[in-house]
């Protein structure tokens, strides 16, 4: 069993080369219905559940320094890649689907409360109200609103696990749609014309230009400097109460990638390899310390999450065809709210770099929204419980 954090570390990263290195070897069927990015995921939840680690104090520090680190880092570089002129094109749709995506979130824990009342608990309308400012905002906006509605940690145990189990399945099938796109697309009548046009000009040839190693090794380097130097930043500004640090730190160093962008440092190679590399380990760490087999600790609790997530997708769904969008924004959409500003990054990341700060755009938005969105859920609850 592995039980320090340099051999956990060591696992992710070689789980994350073995598959990424799979799916360039074999070009089958199989890799395009689940890509590598999602069989990391998956893995990685696999070996937790069959005990390849415990999460020990020293696996649960390592984990969330490495995470909470490369997450701004990766952000720095992919930004670096990035043009304002995306989210200047997509405009009033894109803020509209941002809304409509937590709307459906509301209708959501809203009818399945009216579903499931019977058969859930007293306390059902609190600790859905917290987790609907988890689900629309964030981490920060959940915990704002437990502590204003004085939910105890008791009565929240079956909905925190409908949250993080419902979350993290929810990430890997959004990621996992990547190969479907083109079906979406038909199906929502995507008019990509602007967005195609954008990323076609936004391609740029320094991306497939020989990278030596000074660059990679000043792409490493630079970004974790970036990513400490945000979090150090993050950490000052969370006193605000507006943000917590890791989103703070997000802001920080997106911007700072797109302040570089159009540098001579950011026509530099490397940074496209450095961010993938930080990209799956960071998939392979969030999916480490959930459990496949918390699906029959609270089954009627991870219904009620799985139904409140299908009511979200079809209204979400319909919604992006009446707007034409496609299916990398819905997908984006949907998880900004459902996740939060990091796991909006990853699905970005995932789908096209290019998307990360419309991801994080996207997210942010939500987590404005978050807190009043859970405190009305939950009076909204009370009053049908009455």
């Amino acid at each position: 069993m592995i039980n320090s954090g340099f051999e956990f570390i060591a696992t992710m990263l070689g789980l994350c080369g073995l598959l990424v290195w799979a799916e360039q070897k074999y070009h089958n069927r199989f890799f395009q219905w689940f890509p590598s990015i999602v069989l990391v995921m998956f893995s990685s939840m696999a070996l937790y559940t069959v005990g390849a680690w415990e999460l020990t104090p020293e696996i649960r520090t390592t984990r969330s320094a490495f995470r909470d680190n490369l997450i701004p880092a990766m952000l720095f570089l992919m930004s670096l890649k990035f043009n304002l002129v995306v989210i200047r094109k997509l405009g009033i749709r894109l803020i509209g689907l941002c809304l409509i995506s937590t709307l459906s979130i509301v209708i959501g824990f809203v009818l399945v409360q009216l579903i499931m009342n019977p058969i859930l608990g007293d306390e059902t309308p609190l600790t859905f109200g917290a987790m609907s400012a988890g689900w629309t905002g964030g981490t920060q906006n959940f915990v704002a609103v437990k502590e204003a509605l004085s939910v105890t940690d008791t009565a929240m145990t079956y909905t925190l696990l409908m949250g993080a189990l419902c979350y993290s399945i929810w990430l890997v099938i959004i990621i996992g749609l990547k190969p479907f796109k083109s079906r979406f697309d038909h199906f929502l009548q995507a008019d990509n014309r602007g967005i195609d046009q954008i990323f076609d000009a936004l391609d740029n040839p320094d991306d497939r230009a020989f990278t030596d190693f000074q660059s990679l090794l000043l792409m490493l380097g630079l970004s974790l400097f970036v990513g400490m130097l945000s979090l150090r930043v993050g950490d000052t500004l969370a006193g605000t109460g507006i943000f917590n640090q890791l989103i703070w730190a997000i802001i920080i160093s997106t911007f700072l990638g797109m302040l570089l962008a159009p540098t001579s440092i950011g026509k530099l190679t490397g940074s496209n390899e450095i961010s993938g590399v930080m990209l799956y380990l960071i998939v392979a760490l969030i999916g480490a310390e959930v459990s496949l087999g918390a699906l029959v600790e609270a089954p009627l609790y991870i219904l009620s999450g799985f139904m409140i997530l299908a009511i979200h997708a079809v209204i979400l769904l319909f919604s992006a065809r009446l707007l034409r969008m496609n299916l990398y924004l819905v997908g984006i959409a949907s998880i900004a709210n459902i996740g939060s500003s990091p796991s909006a990054a990853v699905v970005g990341a995932a789908y096209d770099k290019r998307l990360v700060p419309v991801a994080i755009m996207m997210s942010l938005i939500g987590s404005l929204l978050g807190s009043f969105v859970g405190l009305g859920v939950a009076r909204i609850l009370l009053v049908l419980n009455a």
